[in-house]
């Protein structure tokens, strides 16, 4: 279509009729009138104000995040509400919004309503790169209603024996009784392996499995490794196991002080002491 318009303009320029010209090679007669102008460029506004300033650095340390969050951030670090549009608007002039794909999202086929804390948990496997090793894999576990991480490994093997020792630890931690928490996996081997459901079986755990080829049956830890890797695996080097063990372990602490979308954007720790705390009222009002 350019290269018609071109050839358009050089043929008007030698004294051919407009109309002529836009009906033969079939171009918009309106177009053929204006003369194309290049867009100036852009150039970035001073930041004068103090709270333009803490946008642009929470959104240079958070690259990965978009401007709610970035409004969040900055809201936490000032102490009074941030407007998200001043943050879209800072990020925008400073070149600092990312691009993001619109998700197909499909109706799930079945329905959970989590309504405390410890009813229903997530578990999945990922693969992290460690150069002394090669692939490594992380076993992680979080809560769908606090968006806590309830347990997580780093091994050399992704076996039922690994999965099986992390459900152990965090049943125990938790203090999980029978009968009250379901565990919802993917169709791994690990995980549809015969000891992996006869050890949830000894904890009264109820397995709850996902679909085939549907990782939004396990949105939560799904997203949770979405993050993982945007914001520290993709970003970092790490030579050894006790490396990457320590980093993640740092990253996951992080995550826990860090506010969640999900949840209001108030921080999994926070949400956690509001139910303990609503749990210690009751049990002093009986």
């Amino acid at each position: 279509m350019r290269t018609r318009a071109a050839r358009s303009r050089e043929l008007i320029a030698k004294g051919r009729r407009p109309a002529v010209v836009a009906r033969v090679l079939q171009v918009n007669r309106s177009g053929l009138y204006r003369a194309p102008k290049r867009r100036p460029k852009a150039e970035r506004r001073a930041l004068i104000d103090p709270v333009d300033r803490l946008i642009v650095e929470v959104a240079r340390s958070n690259p990965t995040d978009g401007t709610r969050m970035v409004a969040a951030l900055t809201s936490r670090e000032l102490g009074r509400q941030v407007n998200r549009k001043r943050a879209q608007r800072v990020m925008r002039e400073q070149r600092l919004l990312q691009r993001h794909r619109p998700l197909r999202r499909r109706r799930r086929p079945g329905f959970f309503r989590v309504e405390c804390p410890d009813q229903l948990w997530h578990l999945d496997m990922t693969s992290v790169w460690v150069a002394e090793h090669g692939w490594c894999y992380v076993n992680a576990a979080i809560d769908c209603c606090t968006r806590e991480i309830v347990g997580w490994s780093l091994e050399l093997r992704c076996r039922t024996e690994e999965a099986t020792s992390l459900v152990d630890g965090a049943v125990a931690v938790r203090g999980i009784e029978p009968g009250s928490l379901t565990l919802g996996t993917d169709n791994g081997s690990a995980f549809t392996s015969r000891g992996f459901r006869a050890r949830l079986a000894e904890h009264g755990v109820t397995h709850r499995r996902g679909g085939y080829r549907d990782p939004e049956s396990q949105a939560f830890i799904e997203s949770w490794f979405g993050k993982l890797k945007e914001r520290l695996v993709w970003r970092s080097e790490f030579e050894t196991l006790e490396q990457a063990r320590k980093e993640i372990a740092e990253y996951i602490d992080r995550y826990h002080q860090r506010p969640h979308s999900g949840l209001g954007y108030r921080t999994p720790t926070e949400v956690r002491r509001t139910w303990d705390d609503g749990q210690r009222l009751q049990k002093t009002a009986a």
